[in-house]
């Protein structure tokens, strides 16, 4: 009995052994295969149980593996899978493992590295850029040369509407400046396409009249790599870019970490002039004001997703980012030059500002989703944590002199401030197919808190505190949406139809001016597209959508901000949202060429607006309601392969805009604004080398004249040419370019109407020179998975004049 016992003992620790399997991958040419998988499998249950990938030199090594029957499996892109069963009882090397050429991937991968495509649908066009010559660059990129997509300082326009940019249907709530940081930091390798949504579905949330949604290629693989990234661009000051990217896969577990370092030093040169008016319209004086702005910042950008299979049906996924730009300086150098009418001299003052910024932004999300059943029905819910912290202080100083130069009085002040933001957005989405028709339909709930504090210290004599300056600004909002969605596809029609609503609870408190803003209302937001194929070679699309602009907490916010003393920039506490009702009619033919007409019309737009007050010699730049801005436009899209080398889409928009303000400053209470322009965009790309790995682009754009409230702006060229070199079987990737090559992307606004007379040039660092290294490592050749952003976070910044 004891020696059975012993002997049953003895047989089971035997098959709990641990042992080592080690091997190499070759090719049939005897070359070694470098990252090819290697994974056991149970051989009853087909389930992974280890795995690795090959090394540079084809060798692979799994430690610890449980004794026991498996079924091996050797794979990599382009070769026919090794299958083999195994039994391991001990350490086991298994040499020169084959894997044979699979000439009909190989085929399809070249395919599909020709150029990218579009496609069209009655809500949007699918701009497919993976494996193309674009996927060398990076997320930022890849957006500029997307047709139908316009950007300026890093905010993005689509068809005439301020778009909302999405990653993997998940909205990026970031400052303007944020969002091309985190962009830039996107390798294009890892997007598979960029959806370019006119008229959003109600699953997205009603506020943007656009949306822009990234898609990320998703891993297919398992294995570890890497890449590290390094840009370098140069005009008047340098400044730098260099992150790394870590991925690994198994069969249940995907881990992303992207980490960007970003120190910059960027100058911004302005031209502005106002011509004040006495009260019976003659031309009293007019104020000349140059400003030079150097902005030093150092910032850190670190996101993570980690993705966890706990079944065939559930999954959970956590992701992270955080935000750093602490020790930010914006000093200012402003001159003002006051020129008297009939006058032959000058008098004016010098103003000197520094700002101090420190900024830390970040969230959390968790994220859990069920498959349903085998029709794709699936239902997910998660939640999202956000915050904001800004701590900014501001010294300031003038000087006045007379018209011989000689001072006549000084100004000066100090200002200590903060903005704090704690932002929670819950969910709830559930989506399946009933016969033949596509039924989704969810709940959201937004809370936004933010709190805002700004001391004005007179510092002309001490540091008085002056309450008449200084404010506390606390902002609560509240969003609760749901909505539903029904989609079908006939032989030769499509329909998409849904209905979002969204109860909106706001509060803006203004503690020293006594002003409260409280607004409650419940708002209906209807698309609808709707798609015919006429042809093989014709469809045509209709859509139709509502929107909501809200203001953000920085456009209510009532704070004073000084660019010198007679300009001023600050919010409004009683502005009310925006809605926009918007109607597009398009054309498709052969996926080569898209024309489109469009209407849309929305009232009380917010936007900054210039006004001057002729009394007191004030510019405030000021957000406001306007009481409408409508626009008609006609646009098409050239997309087309002109031969094996070159690939060009070439847009062109025909529009005419109006809208109307109250006009605070002027006699007549009532000010229309309108102008008629054009719009023209060119991408060019080539393979300049027969093997594709020597790309170049040509790029330039151009519009005649744009509404931004009360400003005009006008004739605004830019130009690029790029090139792209693939190095070391594509391993690294070498880039380099210049850009606004006719110096001529400046950034002139204009307001002339009644007694309102003032402009400005905005002169950035545009003509830059840029070089780009990247370097892949580990297995390189998977397809991976990015970050995703959350939702809400940019509604703690304010409306500006532009994109």
């Amino acid at each position: 009995m004891k020696l059975i016992t012993f002997l049953s003992l003895f047989f089971s620790l035997s098959t709990l052994a641990q042992v080592n399997l080690t091997g190499n991958i070759i090719d049939s040419d005897g070359a070694p295969v470098a990252f090819a998988n290697v994974v056991l499998l149970d051989v009853e249950e087909g389930t992974f149980k280890f795995g690795t990938s090959t090394d540079e030199s084809g060798e692979f090594s799994i430690s610890n593996v449980t004794a026991g029957d498996y079924d091996l499996k050797a794979s990599f892109v382009g070769y026919v899978t090794l299958s083999r069963k195994l039994t391991l009882q001990k350490d086991t090397a298994l040499n020169n493992l084959v894997l044979e050429t699979d000439a009909a991937q190989l085929d399809a991968i070249t395919v599909t590295a020709k150029k990218p495509t579009i496609e069209r649908k009655a809500d949007r066009i699918i701009f497919n850029v993976e494996n193309t010559s674009l996927s060398t660059g990076n997320a930022s990129q890849i957006l500029e040369s997307t047709p139908g997509v316009f950007e300026m300082n890093g905010s993005y326009t689509v068809k005439g509407s301020t778009a909302q940019v999405y990653i993997n249907n998940k909205r990026v709530f970031l400052s303007d400046e944020e969002l091309q940081q985190l962009l830039r930091g996107y390798n294009g390798d890892n997007v598979k396409s960029v959806e370019v949504i006119y008229n959003p579905p109600a699953r997205y949330d009603a506020d943007g009249g656009a949306v822009i949604n990234i898609i990320t290629s998703k891993n297919v693989s398992l294995g570890y790599k890497g890449s590290v990234t390094g840009n370098y661009e140069i005009d008047t000051y340098a400044k730098y870019q260099i992150g790394t990217s870590q991925f690994y896969k198994n069969d249940w577990l995907n881990v992303y970490a992207n980490y960007n370092y970003n120190p910059r030093k960027d100058l911004t040169l302005q031209e502005s002039q106002v011509g004040f008016f006495n009260s019976d319209g003659t031309r009293n004086s007019r104020w000349f004001t140059d400003v030079n702005t150097v902005n030093r910042s150092d910032a850190h950008a670190l996101n993570s997703i980690i993705d966890i299979t706990l079944n065939e049906k559930n999954s959970l996924s956590f992701m992270g980012y955080l935000g750093l730009n602490n020790g930010r300086e914006l000093d200012s150098q402003v001159k003002t030059s006051i020129l008297p009418q009939g006058g032959t001299s000058f008098s004016g003052f010098d103003t000197s500002s520094d700002v101090g910024q420190d900024y830390a932004s970040g969230h959390a999300n968790l994220a859990w989703n069920s498959v349903l059943n085998d029709n794709g029905g699936n239902l997910n819910v998660e939640g999202t944590y956000i915050f904001t912290d800004n701590d900014n202080t501001q010294d300031f100083s003038s000087r006045f002199f007379d018209n011989t130069q000689t001072t006549t009085g000084t100004n000066s002040f100090r200002t200590t401030g903060f903005q704090k933001a704690n932002i929670f957005t819950g969910k709830v989405d559930y989506e399946d197919l009933f016969g033949s028709y596509t039924f989704s339909s969810g709940l959201k709930y937004t809370n936004i808190s933010n709190k805002s504090n700004q001391d004005y210290f007179d510092t002309n004599m001490g540091a008085v505190l002056d309450p008449s300056l200084s404010d506390v600004f606390d902002y609560d909002e509240r969003i609760y949406a749901a909505y539903t969605q029904v989609s079908r596809d006939w032989e030769k029609w499509s329909l998409t139809g849904g209905l979002r609503l969204e109860q909106t609870q706001v509060e803006g408190d203004s503690k020293s001016l006594g002003l409260v803003n409280e607004q409650d209302y419940l708002g209906f937001f209807p698309n609808l597209a709707l798609g015919h194929t006429l042809n093989d070679n014709n469809d045509l699309s209709l859509s139709y959508k509502r929107s909501i602009d809200r203001p953000g907490s920085g456009d209510l916010n009532p704070f004073n901000n000084f660019i010198n003393d007679n300009n001023v920039s600050t919010g409004t506490p009683g502005l009310v949202p925006a809605f926009t009702n918007k109607i597009n009619l398009g054309w498709n033919y052969k996926n080569e060429l898209f024309v489109d007409a469009y209407y849309l019309h929305t009232s009380d737009m917010i936007n900054s607006v210039a006004f001057q007050n002729n009394d007191t010699n004030v510019l405030v730049q000021q957000s406001v309601n306007l009481n409408y801005e409508f626009q008609y436009s006609v646009d098409a899209t050239i997309y087309k392969m002109l031969n094996e080398s070159w690939l060009t889409y070439t847009s062109i928009s025909a529009f005419y805009m109006e809208n109307e303000i109250d006009a605070l400053q002027s006699p007549i209470s009532l000010q229309k604004s309108s102008t008629t322009g054009f719009y023209l965009d060119s991408q060019n790309l080539f393979d300049i080398s027969k093997d594709g790995s020597l790309k170049m682009n040509i790029n330039a754009s151009y519009v005649s004249s744009i509404l931004f409230g009360t400003y005009r702006y006008e004739n605004m060229l830019t130009s690029e040419i790029g090139f792209s070199k693939s190095l070391w079987n594509n391993r690294a990737i070498l880039t380099a370019s210049y850009s606004d090559i006719f110096l001529s992307a400046n950034q002139p606004f204009v307001t002339r109407y009644q007694n309102q007379d003032n402009r400005e040039l905005t002169l950035p660092e545009t003509q830059l020179f840029s070089l780009g290294f990247t370097y892949k490592f580990g297995n390189f050749r998977l397809e991976n998975r990015d970050t995703e952003e959350p939702e809400d976070q940019k509604r703690t910044g304010k409306t500006s004049k532009g994109f």
